[in-house]
């Protein structure tokens, strides 16, 4: 953890990636449990490859003793069915935020930032989804990687400057949170640099 990059997931080989994210947004949902198309959504796979692949996924997690899929689907995109954690799963989930807020507290001992900045682009309208950026960490157009929190919800998603899924980090929905509380989650991928409160929702549903 040597400088500002998304090591704490770029590291890991895509099928594990996947397999983090489904028990994490998993146990974000009441029950720890979540149906197949919030799944999809939430994930940004809704094409015919990238089922294949979580149905895939899926299916091992079962196989490992992690998640539970019920009813069986009986086709290869995996037909509407929910996904319930495990005991073992709950309990590796909660193994991966552990995880996840000790990078994010490396990078606040660290003190090499400066403080971050608050901007409010809600107009009094009260906000509805948060957006954070990072220090340092800006592509060759010069724009930033981003993560998003729209309010009610219990996970938090990192984004491409061009706006493509890259990650997420989830909670259960029994843990009291604030904008503070997901600033420091967000700090899994980065030092956070800047926070703008917003009152659209993102990603928009046409997106």
């Amino acid at each position: 953890m040597a400088g500002p990059y998304f090591d704490w997931f770029e590291d890991l080989a895509p099928e594990r990636k996947l397999e983090r994210q489904v028990l994490l947004v998993a146990g974000a949902h009441r029950d720890s449990r979540v149906e197949s198309d919030t799944l999809r959504k939430i994930l940004r796979r809704e094409h015919t490859n990238p089922i294949t692949k979580l149905v895939d996924t899926t299916w091992e997690l079962q196989c490992r003793g992690l998640l539970r899929i019920a009813p069986e689907p009986d086709d290869a995109n995996g037909g509407p069915c929910t996904y319930a954690l495990t005991l073992a799963g709950s309990a590796l989930a909660g193994e991966i935020r552990e995880q996840a807020l000790a990078y994010s507290d490396h990078w606040l001992k660290q003190r090499l930032y400066p403080q971050v900045e608050v901007i409010d682009n809600t107009e009094g309208k009260g906000t509805r989804t948060v957006s954070f950026q990072f220090h340092n960490l800006v592509n060759e157009s010069g724009s930033r990687p981003f993560a998003t929190w729209t309010r009610g919800e219990h996970y938090i998603r990192l984004w491409s400057a061009e706006g493509t899924f890259r990650d997420v980090i989830g909670w259960t929905p029994q843990q009291l949170v604030s904008t503070e509380s997901v600033q420091e989650l967000a700090g899994v991928w980065g030092p956070v640099g800047l926070r703008i409160h917003q009152h659209r929702i993102y990603p928009s549903a046409e997106a």
